[in-house]
């Protein structure tokens, strides 16, 4: 039997797709053990993505679609699904994400052992949803449903837009379909909605990254300079007499073109401190503070590298620069569920840092981020070695509070006091 909404062909395939696509994720979220009537599955689908939905009118629909109607019907009328539309008319991958949601925030409403299946399919609980509930009760569960989604949608929007270029970083797509039982995980995260309220206030972060560059006799065309290189000499210079030509060699000031090459660089490697000192709004800091260097990594076409320390460093996460959907996921979730604990070992993890870009043979210079309060004394030998023999800099992030052996031993020294978005800024343009 067909659904309720009005220029909705139910028999064409596309539609039945977005509806079978919804209910298949659905059915892995909830493991099949709730069914769902594929019409309903498809006008709920089409609440979030069209632009004007409209309902037919009531004496189009049979009676034993009157609760498959009232929930279409307190959708549309909701102020919460409006404020979802936004993020979500015309975004299929958004709108089958939050229609799932929406499902599932509903059936827990009305209980999870119940069915949204309708009365011509033989389902006893079907027959309980219908009869049982009443449509006020159908339409608290609807409202309450609405404002669960309401706030989800604005992080799955976040999410997509970091994955999708359209904030910091550009790249590869993520396909929320296909990974839509991590997103929805990540959009009810309280840690990753803190975390992406923070990275809001980076608005200069989408800027295009500058190419780093080095200067290279045989490169391309960069500009002109002043120097005493006479293989790079603009001809117009030989117009000169002799004797003026040769002062200016003299002096370095003969208009040469000036000519580079794109640098090769590594890897971008952050290490962040979890020890005990770093509870509270410091591991947030921090936390926001890699995510936006991981932009930053995205805009420069550079792997990025993270690994969380105490006293022991914690396992590696990479992200290739061709992106993959599973590792922004497991970024962000890393990112995101880690705790504060423990003591501190920073030569320990900058050794760890160093075998790591070692290990995976990563081509051209790297950048170690180190972020951490700890000011206990490294060892400088150690830490100048392996950093040598990784081709690598080392880059320090304090928080609140001085090590002079660290600021010694680094290539950048940021001491940051206040934590707040600017100086996220200053640490993302080192």
């Amino acid at each position: 039997m067909p659904g309720v909404l009005k220029n909705i062909i139910y028999e064409d395939p596309v539609v039945k797709y977005r509806g079978e696509k919804v209910i298949s994720i659905f059915k892995r979220l909830e493991r099949g053990r709730v069914n769902i009537d594929m019409d309903l599955a498809t006008d709920i689908y089409y609440v979030f993505y069209l632009p004007f939905p409209a309902l037919k009118k009531p004496n189009e629909v049979s009676d034993e679609r009157n609760w498959h109607y009232t929930i279409i019907k307190e959708m549309l009328k909701s102020h919460d699904i409006a404020k979802t539309r936004v993020y979500t008319v015309a975004n299929s991958h958004s709108s089958t994400v939050i229609a799932v949601s929406f499902i599932q925030h509903l059936m827990r409403e009305l209980g999870s052992t119940e069915s949204l299946e309708s009365e011509g399919d033989g389902k006893e609980d079907a027959r309980q949803i219908s009869q049982d509930i009443s449509s006020e009760e159908l339409g608290k569960a609807v409202q309450k449903a609405a404002e669960m989604v309401a706030e989800e949608s604005k992080v799955v929007s976040k999410l997509e837009k970091l994955s999708m270029g359209k904030l910091a970083g550009r790249g590869s797509h993520l396909d929320f379909e296909q990974s839509s039982e991590e997103v929805l995980k990540l959009a009810r995260s309280i840690d990753v909605r803190k975390l992406l309220q923070l990275l809001e206030k980076l608005p200069r972060l989408g800027a295009e990254a500058k190419k780093r560059k080095e200067e290279f006799v045989k490169g391309e065309l960069d500009g002109y300079e002043l120097g005493s290189n006479v293989e790079k000499l603009v001809p117009t210079e030989l117009a000169y007499p002799d004797l003026y030509l040769y002062a200016k060699f003299a002096e370095g000031r003969l208009l040469s073109y000036k000519k580079v090459l794109p640098m090769s660089i590594g890897p971008l490697y952050v290490l962040l401190d979890k020890s005990g000192s770093m509870e509270g709004t410091k591991i947030l800091w921090a936390k926001a503070t890699a995510l936006a260097l991981f932009m930053r990594a995205r805009a420069e076409k550079r792997p990025f590298y993270i690994r969380f320390f105490d006293s022991t460093p914690y396992s590696l996460v990479k992200v290739s620069m061709k992106t993959k959907p599973s590792e922004i996921l497991r970024l962000m979730e890393y990112i995101a569920r880690v705790k504060s604990g423990g003591g501190t070992d920073i030569t320990r993890a900058v050794i760890s840092a160093c075998d790591d870009i070692e290990g995976y043979r990563a081509k051209g210079a790297s950048d170690i981020v180190l972020v951490t309060d700890g000011e206990d004394r490294v060892s400088d030998a150690i830490i100048k070695r392996m950093l040598k023999r990784a081709s690598a800099k080392l880059v320090t992030v304090m928080i609140r509070g001085d090590n002079s052996d660290l600021r010694r031993l680094s290539s950048k020294y940021f001491r940051v006091i206040q934590l707040s978005s600017k100086e996220i800024l200053q640490v993302v343009e080192f």
